[in-house]
């Protein structure tokens, strides 16, 4: 004789119970958390123009410059110069835009120090609009209050360097390419 086991009462409706639980958590969940995420990336609907380009500039500094000048500017002691209050940064435009598209190996002065790491040359990478943002984000964060950089300004400077491509010889070659300005 063959004994057949007989199920437990309501043992085969539970394998149904938890696949529907698993349903039902699955689809209130997943678009909530769809939802959750969406918000974090959003960005303000309207957005004046000030503020998207110092969004953009903010995400230029962010890809490129904080590695050295550190998230609030106020870069490496002994090191990398801090951002704030900079003569190089805060002078006259054209330095400063200089400085970006070539990059400087040599000695700088900074605030009383001497500064001898290389800056790389982002010009090779960045278009003039994004050093334009970058400048304008620098030059008006952390206490800073320069002008403005534009792209117009940007590529003026660069059309000037024509060929060159080598980095800035420190603070002293960059003081006499003050004597060339191109932007008034």
């Amino acid at each position: 004789m063959t004994e057949h086991a007989e199920p437990q009462k309501g043992a085969s409706h539970m394998p149904a119970v938890l696949t529907a639980l698993i349903a039902i958590v699955f689809l209130t969940a997943v678009p909530f958390l769809v939802l959750r995420a969406g918000d974090r990336r959003a960005e303000p609907a309207v957005m004046d123009a000030d503020t998207r380009e110092r969004t953009e500039g903010e995400k230029v500094y962010q890809r490129n410059c904080v590695g050295c000048h550190e998230p609030r500017g106020q870069g490496r002691p002994g090191q990398y110069p801090s951002l704030i209050g900079a003569p190089w940064l805060l002078g006259d435009k054209e330095t400063a835009i200089r400085i970006v598209l070539l990059g400087v190996v040599g000695p700088m002065e900074c605030e009383g120090r001497t500064y001898n790491n290389a800056m790389p040359n982002f010009g090779v990478n960045l278009s003039d609009l994004d050093i334009a943002r970058v400048l304008t984000f620098t030059r008006g964060h952390w206490g800073n209050q320069a002008d403005a950089v534009n792209e117009a300004e940007v590529a003026k400077v660069r059309a000037s360097l024509g060929a060159r491509t080598q980095p800035w010889g420190g603070g002293g070659e960059l003081d006499a390419a003050r004597k060339s300005a191109v932007l008034p």
